[in-house]
């Protein structure tokens, strides 16, 4: 993990929240870690398709739903 300046590298160190305050969690110290950039970035990006999937999987099972 990279430390130096510039920041934004994928070997950047960043701060990772696992639990987003998006999705309900607490911004605490004990929900935090460090992470490489690329991977924090990675881990969002994934976690953010699922929940687009998700949501178009409830869109089509409403839509299926009514008459």
């Amino acid at each position: 993990m990279d430390f130096d300046e510039p920041c934004g590298r994928p070997e950047s160190a960043t701060i990772e929240h696992l639990i987003d305050a998006t999705l309900g969690g607490v911004r605490t110290q004990k929900h935090r870690r460090l992470a490489h950039a690329i991977c924090n970035h990675t881990r969002n990006e994934f976690r953010m398709q699922a929940e687009r999937e998700f949501q178009r999987w409830i869109a089509a099972r409403q839509g299926a739903s009514k008459p």
